[in-house]
């Protein structure tokens, strides 16, 4: 048992190990409320290098662009254009 995880569901420390998902990284089970997941981010992103990527994204640029230039998901993008609209 892997006593140092918490579930982001329920908040239970009763969580398992449950294989491996196709990119390599660990995939574990809350046995409290049933619920299934990896934890941690994928990526890191600075401020900096956010700021980077969305001041290009401003600047013309296509999500496909910024993809390809910057290796970041358009849905990443997207979120954190969302975030900076509300703020």
């Amino acid at each position: 048992m892997v006593t140092k995880l918490l579930c982001k569901n329920c908040g239970s420390n009763n969580i398992v190990l449950n294989g491996k998902r196709s990119n390599g990284r660990q995939k574990y089970h809350c046995k409290n409320c049933r619920c299934y997941r990896t934890f941690g981010p994928e990526y890191y992103y600075s401020t900096e290098r956010k700021e980077e990527i969305l001041r290009t994204y401003k600047e013309r640029a296509s999500l496909r662009g910024v993809r390809r230039i910057f290796g970041v998901s358009i849905t990443t993008v997207l979120t954190w254009l969302k975030k900076k609209s509300q703020a």
